[in-house]
């Protein structure tokens, strides 16, 4: 049975009158996105992001998060970045059903089927919520773009590609080799030669 509402009025509330298929949701606006499956470059990407982020977060005794997990703001109701942080003078809480509130850092690692929303919608809605960094991760280019909040819009701290080092403003400078970021991407099987 399909669930029909008028366009832009989905809540949270109502992702639990849907099926549980597996299938994962994000509500942008009011509008119900689902959430395709990641490839397995988007999980090793992320893994390496874990490894190289967690002891810089666990220092700076702030919270490291991964999706799924929902988080909360308005026009977010909500959305499931691919990592979020939260470091102690945080304008977000860490609540049971998820996160209240801008996160400090969001990290989107792009995939096939998320690459608009991740580079134009979130990234609007990101900066009108006052997230003060997001990283926008490209596995397929090997990029990251680290963007940085000033006033109610994202600028381009840093593009980073090749042989560059990437640098986290918000996290007291942390840098490391982008290399790092996609290492072992290359023994993914590539499906065209199959």
């Amino acid at each position: 049975m399909a669930i029909t509402k008028p366009a832009g009025s989905w809540i949270y509330e109502d992702l639990f009158s849907l099926p549980d298929d597996g299938r994962r949701y994000e509500i942008i606006e009011g509008e119900l996105c689902e959430m395709p499956s990641p490839t397995s470059a988007h999980g090793v990407t992320i893994r390496n992001l874990m490894f190289l982020l967690g002891p810089v977060i666990e220092m700076l005794r702030g919270w490291l998060l991964t999706a799924p997990l929902d988080v909360f703001f308005p026009g977010a109701d909500p959305v499931q970045p691919d990592i979020v942080v939260l470091l102690p003078d945080s304008n977000a809480s860490l609540v049971v059903r998820g996160i209240e509130g801008p996160p400090d850092l969001l990290v989107e690692v792009l995939s096939p089927s998320n690459r608009g929303r991740d580079l134009l919608t979130k990234r609007a809605l990101y900066a009108r919520a006052g997230v003060r960094e997001y990283w926008i991760v490209d596995p397929m280019s090997r990029t990251i773009e680290v963007l940085t909040l000033d006033r109610d819009a994202f600028h381009t701290a840093q593009v980073a590609a090749g042989q560059d080092t990437v640098v986290s403003p918000l996290l007291g400078g942390m840098a490391f080799p982008l290399a790092t970021v996609f290492a072992r991407l290359d023994e993914i099987e590539d499906e065209a030669s199959l």
